[in-house]
């Protein structure tokens, strides 16, 4: 589709600018300097709104982010911090088979289907504040504005042998709209892991325009920087 292109040329910038950040990470002197930051984590997602009909209660997937600090506390271990981040998402639910059937019946060259699948990714800019409770604990929230990816793919018996294989993907669809997104997270540094942190969040993201009814709320365990 037309609008695949710039939706992938957008990964790959982030993709780029996250490696700039996490070069400028590993030179930093942690556990004292929080000048940068790089996380990723394994979330497990449900979808609300209207998908909420569409889609099994839960799927599998991941995030990875990075930022930069823009101001910088007066206490090592006390007091406020604001960040520019940028954070990507990618999740996976199995289409319930009411859908699948409501689908058919308006498509019939989906007749073959046999079972259907959704993908979600999005692209986000997310201020951040960032609250240091003592030396090994902080709490954080963030939220903005990026883009997001929905696509639904169908699998099934191929209804033109000559072209397909007997059991093939069928093909799919995909949309591509803003989104908003909202987080709440705390961070842990456990002093045997020299700096790093682990940390815990939950988050919203909610479509607009032609996804205006895919709302996401992944909660994820992860790994930061």
């Amino acid at each position: 589709m037309a609008n695949e292109k710039p939706y992938r040329c957008a990964v790959v910038v982030l993709a780029v600018l996250m490696s700039l950040i996490a070069i400028k990470c590993v030179a930093q002197e942690l556990p004292h300097d929080r000048s940068c930051t790089v996380s990723a984590a394994g979330i497990f997602a449900t979808p609300e709104g209207e998908d909420r009909q569409n889609f099994n209660h839960g799927g599998w997937g991941f995030q990875a982010g990075g930022g930069f600090a823009i101001t910088r506390q007066a206490e090592p271990n006390h007091g406020h911090t604001w960040y520019i981040t940028s954070n990507y998402l990618y999740d996976k639910f199995r289409v319930r088979g009411s859908a699948l059937a409501a689908a058919i019946a308006k498509e019939p060259q989906l007749a073959g289907a046999t079972s259907a699948h959704g993908d979600f990714s999005a692209i986000t800019l997310d201020p951040t504040f960032r609250w240091t409770l003592n030396r090994h604990s902080s709490l954080y929230w963030s939220g903005g504005f990026g883009w997001l990816h929905r696509g639904i793919g169908f699998n099934g018996l191929s209804m033109v042998p000559p072209l397909l294989p007997s059991s093939s993907s069928l093909g799919g669809v995909a949309s591509n709209s803003g989104v908003f997104d909202f987080g709440i997270g705390l961070n842990f540094a456990p002093r045997h892991l020299g700096g790093l942190m682990l940390f815990t969040e939950g988050r919203v993201y909610h479509g607009t325009a032609i996804n205006s009814g895919a709302t996401l709320v992944p909660i994820s365990i992860g790994l930061r920087w």
